[in-house]
């Protein structure tokens, strides 16, 4: 600093400049630009991770007494910090079928802040109406918040802040780096929602790595054509899968067949992401679990095992033990999730690699 008065006014938002990485740095400010404009947004700013993202909203937005509606299935652990976290501090909630209107009907009240939904879910990778739901929100409260998570779409794919969403996050560290490399996460929104969300991400020491906003930025680059190619690989895996013999279904919205196909064709732009979830068929007279490692075990030489997703590899993982572990039995039952439910990240290899080995480990099965 050059001056009391300068470091003041920086400090204080009257001035640009940057004093410490808690409240912004140069990588962040270009990557949070990149992102603003894709999504259309008045504001945007990257956090540690995804999580930090679904968490500065919260604590910018809630108090307690309030309740939050979430549009199930979400990601687990955004069902967690509102279940078990947040409801000690006196914020409740309620569940709603994301794709039942009826269901937010039912649910809207006086006491709602706060909408939660997903533009793909996770796992089962259905499309709500997202602007259907976004406008009954709206019809019954101004005041209610809609935050939407992006990151299965992308902004290549969506952009909710156009449908009216007040909130749009993504898990960066998933298809928009791309690469596998980075922990970090996006949160984009209107004017009117904005004014507390910069200081909480600097209180509660959310804010970003100089580094992993570099390497998002060079992620940025090929994000287009990575969706194209990988959401072209996913709607030929799915295809192939669909009528297989050793499953029991097969989820993805680009299928005809897919009880969203319709509504994510409208909001999806004619492409439907890079996930594809699979359901093995129980073999009589063998444990699940086997069953289900063994096809894993089968498979790990092309597609790995691995918790997460969006790599430019393709990998598969096992919702019930990582992504959605926190999920009571019950609870997993009405998503339509069991022990032989697998999600593939379809990466950036050729199709027919990838189709052939996991036909191929399929046919070993011995349904």
């Amino acid at each position: 600093m050059d001056s009391i008065e300068q470091a003041d006014g920086i400090l204080g938002g009257r001035v640009n400049g940057f004093v410490y990485r808690r409240d912004g740095h140069p990588n962040a400010a270009s990557l949070e630009d990149s992102l603003r404009r894709m999504h259309a947004a008045d504001h945007c700013i990257v956090t540690a991770q995804g999580m930090s993202a679904i968490s500065a909203a919260f604590l910018a937005v809630l108090k307690p007494g309030d309740k939050v509606l979430l549009g199930q299935p979400l990601y687990g652990k955004t069902s967690y910090l509102v279940k078990k976290e947040l409801s000690r501090w006196g914020v409740a909630y309620a569940d709603v079928d994301v794709c039942n209107l009826e269901s937010w009907k039912s649910e809207l009240s006086p006491s709602v802040r706060m909408v939660v939904l997903e533009t793909i879910t996770n796992p089962r990778l259905s499309v709500p109406d997202l602007q259907a739901i976004i406008q009954l929100v709206k019809s019954h409260s101004k005041d209610t918040v809609v935050m939407v998570d992006n990151t299965f779409a992308t902004p290549v794919l969506c952009q909710p802040l156009s449908l009216g969403a007040d909130l749009v996050m993504e898990s960066l560290s998933k298809f928009v780096c791309g690469h596998g490399d980075v922990m970090l996460g996006m949160l984009a929104g209107t004017d009117a929602i904005w004014n507390r969300i910069r200081p909480v991400v600097s209180a509660f020491g959310l804010a970003s790595s100089p580094l992993d906003c570099w390497l998002t930025t060079r992620g940025l680059a090929t994000l287009s054509v990575r969706m194209k190619h990988a959401s072209e690989l996913a709607m030929q895996l799915a295809s192939k899968l669909q009528q297989h013999p050793a499953l029991d279904g097969v989820d993805y919205p680009g299928l005809p067949n897919n009880p969203s196909h319709i509504t994510a064709r409208d909001l999806l732009k004619g492409r439907y992401g890079n996930m594809v979830t699979i359901h093995l068929k129980t073999i009589p007279g063998q444990d699940v679990n086997a069953t289900v490692q063994s096809f894993i075990e089968r498979i790990s030489h092309v597609v790995p095992f691995c918790p997460s997703l969006g790599d430019a590899k393709t990998t598969l993982s096992h919702p019930a033990s990582t992504s959605h572990r926190s999920y009571a039995a019950e609870d997993l039952a009405k998503i339509g999730v069991s022990a032989r439910t697998l999600r593939f990240s379809c990466g950036l290899e050729e199709p027919s690699e990838i189709v052939l080995a996991i036909e191929d480990a399929l046919n070993a099965l011995r349904v």
